[in-house]
């Protein structure tokens, strides 16, 4: 027998300095980004806030190469013309935008 289970919605609240936690995201968001920067991924985005890294599209491969073995949670989520996919590293989301591929029609 099917069963529904109503579960709510989970609000993530923006870090706060004061929080214990807070000191160990902002180090992992700086160094992930200092490491990004100094294997040449271009970084189109940082936004603290939202724990998230946004790069250009070019950068992706170079992501997967250098950063691969750290790659945990992908996902994509289409909207419009553009997917984002998303990916954690170190905690980190790092986020990049591609058009949408239109399926081949026989």
């Amino acid at each position: 027998m099917a069963a529904l289970y109503l579960v709510g919605v989970q609000v993530t609240l923006p870090p706060s300095i004061l929080t214990e936690e807070f000191p160990v995201k902002l180090c992992a968001f700086n160094e992930l980004t200092r490491d990004f920067r100094q294997a040449g991924i271009v970084i189109k985005h940082l936004v603290l806030i939202d724990n998230k890294i946004f790069i250009e599209q070019s950068s992706v491969e170079l992501l997967l190469r250098r950063f691969g073995h750290e790659l945990r949670r992908m996902r994509s989520t289409s909207r419009g013309r553009f997917t984002c996919h998303t990916v954690e590293i170190r905690g980190v989301d790092v986020a990049w935008y591609s058009l949408v591929k239109e399926q081949d029609h026989e």
